[in-house]
């Protein structure tokens, strides 16, 4: 992964989104805190250790569980795409086909029996590929429709048979393009939300719940229900967690994780099953410099997070 060559997407880069961005509020710096101590969470962790292959980043990754495997994606130190696969054991890393680049991040999901992977080109546009594991087949890199435009911050998931795909628009407010037989279009997310970087979204007991770094460096979350057609507006997050970037969330026995990167490069946890949990460190004394990623693989919890030496870690919680 350690490369030099940059392949772009395309050479020309039209902005989208001209508003001005909004704060959600203005606070002083601090280091993720917790209201609750979340000590059984914390227990059942297991210790950090390198995802083999000696993979490396120095912004984005992305993971899914697909067609009986635990796919992750990571910028690569050369701009590209690379990914690896465990099944039995991990594959070695390789490039997704097609010459794509990102210097940010990468999302990905599955729907209707295909893997979709979107990354931020480096022209700012977003792009997607998909891969049918039925035939062994990787499409194009093509442009998401709508003519979107990101710096940094990408989130994907699957919900009510839709493919849902959240942005940070050049204007820092946060976007949303929705694919059913096809692209709605973007489209800002109700509640003047703006964020700087790090974005999440997963699904969860009926409804679609999308996090977000605010301006002040504090944790949001607004949510949709489709049988309302209602979004009920940006909130903070409770616990007073703070992060510079990096979130992740996903679901796992009955119970929504969100993870973020505190202000002390800590990994912090907070769970969701009718109330908060509270932030609390994630067991093994990890480090990142920036993105992580979460999925549930066959019994298992996967959290990914960027080491401060920039190689990739896992760690598992069962």
């Amino acid at each position: 992964m350690l490369k030099t060559k940059r392949v772009i997407f395309t050479s020309i880069a039209t902005l989208l989104f001209w508003l001005l961005a909004s704060a959600f509020t203005v606070s002083t710096s601090q280091s993720v805190t917790t209201s609750t101590a979340n000590t059984a969470t914390a227990a059942t962790w297991g210790q950090w250790q390198e995802v083999p292959g000696h993979g490396a980043t120095y912004s984005a990754l992305a993971t899914t569980s697909y067609a009986d495997r635990l796919y992750v994606f990571a910028r690569g130190t050369d701009n590209k795409i690379y990914y690896t696969v465990k099944g039995s054991a991990w594959s070695a890393w390789r490039e997704v086909p097609g010459h794509g680049a990102t210097t940010s991040p990468l999302a990905t999901t599955v729907y209707h029996g295909t893997l979709y992977v979107f990354a931020h080109g480096t022209d700012n546009r977003i792009y997607l590929i998909t891969y049918a594991a039925s035939s062994g087949h990787w499409s194009a890199w093509q442009q998401v429709p709508g003519n979107g435009a990101t710096y940094s911050a990408l989130a994907t998931t699957t919900y009510n048979d839709r493919v849902y795909v959240f942005a940070r628009g050049t204007n820092n407010r946060i976007y949303v393009d929705v694919l059913s037989n096809r692209w709605s279009g973007w489209s800002e997310v109700p509640g003047r939300g703006a964020t700087y970087s790090a974005l999440a979204t997963t699904n969860y007991n009926g409804n679609l719940y999308v996090f977000a770094r605010g301006t002040d460096n504090r944790v949001y979350v607004t949510l949709y229900n489709a049988r309302a057609n209602h979004w009920n507006g940006w909130s903070q997050v409770p616990g007073n967690g703070m992060t510079r970037s990096a979130l992740a969330t996903a679901t796992y026995k009955g119970s929504m994780y969100l993870f973020a990167r505190g202000t002390d490069n800590k990994i912090y946890a907070t769970t969701y099953n009718g109330g908060w949990s509270g932030w609390s460190e994630v067991a093994g004394n990890g480090m990142t410099n920036a993105p992580l990623a979460a999925t549930q693989y066959e019994q298992s919890f996967y959290l990914f997070a960027c080491g401060t030496d920039h190689r990739i870690y896992v760690n598992t919680m069962h």
